[in-house]
């Protein structure tokens, strides 16, 4: 009977993943299962960042604009355009910080908490794999009282339908 590399536990043939320490048994490269709680850390941090710069930024310059605008004043109005256009620049930055981590096979959440997403043989996710993963199969996952998000604790692979849909895992 085959052995995980990593901690020479005993598993069935043809498994991808060891039971007891989730690391590749395949490919030990690719690295160990994420825990469900850490993949919701980052899914909450997914949300919460976007949320945390248009609050803090975004928002503030658009009441700046706002108030201005109605006072009249040239001066606010030139700070609120070079405010708004700051704003507009971090936003920006975001986006493209983003978009260069989905290439990458990891999300801002994953990526600040040490995970990526791989597919089934091990290498990341590209661009088109996270855009299906994280805008379509989340959707799916949340539909019907988030039963595809709750798949992952009684899953033996960790795999959400998320997951499944685009054939990913999420390690660490």
């Amino acid at each position: 009977m085959p052995k995980c590399p990593s901690c020479n536990n005993e598993v069935v043939p043809g498994t991808r993943w060891c039971r007891i320490c989730y690391a590749n048994v395949v490919s030990p490269q690719a690295g160990r299962l994420a825990a469900p709680i850490k993949r919701l850390g980052a899914h909450l941090l997914d949300l919460a960042i976007p949320l945390f710069v248009f609050a803090t930024v975004l928002m503030p310059v658009l009441m700046g604009v706002a108030l201005t605008s109605a006072a009249g004043d040239e001066a606010s109005a030139v700070g609120a355009g070079l405010g708004g256009l700051l704003g507009l620049a971090i936003l920006s930055a975001y986006i493209v910080w983003a978009l260069l981590l989905f290439s990458r096979g990891t999300t801002p959440g994953k990526f600040l908490l040490g995970m990526r997403v791989v597919k089934e043989d091990g290498s990341n996710a590209g661009l088109l794999t996270m855009l299906i993963r994280e805008w379509v199969g989340k959707w799916i996952s949340g539909f019907i009282f988030a039963l595809g998000f709750l798949w992952i604790l009684i899953d033996q692979d960790r795999q959400g339908w998320h997951d499944k849909i685009a054939d990913t895992y999420v390690v660490n």
